[in-house]
C-alpha cells in the first residue's frame, strides 16, 4: 500500500522534497506519521514495550490444516471427526500414515484414506506438530 501511495504522488509531482509533498498535500508532519502509521501491513503486530515490530508467521501444518477443520473443528475440537487437540504428535503421524496406507482404523476409515493419501511424509510431520498445539 505504501508503495501504492508512493507511485501516486511520484506521479502527480508530489514527493520531490519533503517540503514540496507537505505543500501540495497540505498536511504537517504529524498527520503525515498518521496516515504512515495507518497504512501499515496488517502482517505485523507491534508490541507494546518491544524495540521493534515482530512478523507474525502461521506454522506450516496451519494451511494444511483447513481442511481437516471442516470434520474434526477449526480447534480440533470434533465433530464429524473425532476430536484431535490434546493428541500427541506420534499419535497423529501414526494414524494418518495407517489412512494413508489404506489402514481401517475407524467406520470413518474411507473418509480419511483419500486425504491422507494425499499427504506427503512432511506434510503429516507438519500437520502433526499443528495438532499439538491445538
Amino acid at each position: 500500500m505504501k508503495y501504492f501511495i508512493l507511485v501516486i504522488l511520484l506521479l502527480t509531482g508530489c514527493g520531490k522534497n519533503d517540503a514540496g509533498l507537505a505543500k501540495n498535500m497540505a498536511m504537517t508532519k504529524d498527520q503525515r506519521a498518521e496516515i504512515e502509521n495507518r497504512i501499515t501491513p496488517f502482517s505485523i503486530v507491534s508490541v507494546a514495550g518491544a524495540a521493534e515490530s515482530i512478523a507474525v508467521e502461521a506454522l506450516p501444518g496451519e494451511a494444511k490444516y483447513a481442511a481437516c477443520g471442516a470434520c474434526h473443528g477449526s480447534q480440533g475440537g470434533g465433530g464429524v471427526g473425532p476430536a484431535l487437540a490434546g493428541q500427541t504428535v506420534d499419535y497423529i503421524v501414526g494414524r494418518l500414515n495407517q489412512y494413508k496406507n489404506g489402514e481401517k482404523v475407524g467406520s470413518q476409515s474411507n473418509m480419511m484414506w483419500a486425504q491422507a493419501g494425499m499427504l506427503s511424509e512432511a506434510d503429516i510431520q507438519d500437520l502433526a506438530e499443528y495438532v499439538k498445539t491445538l
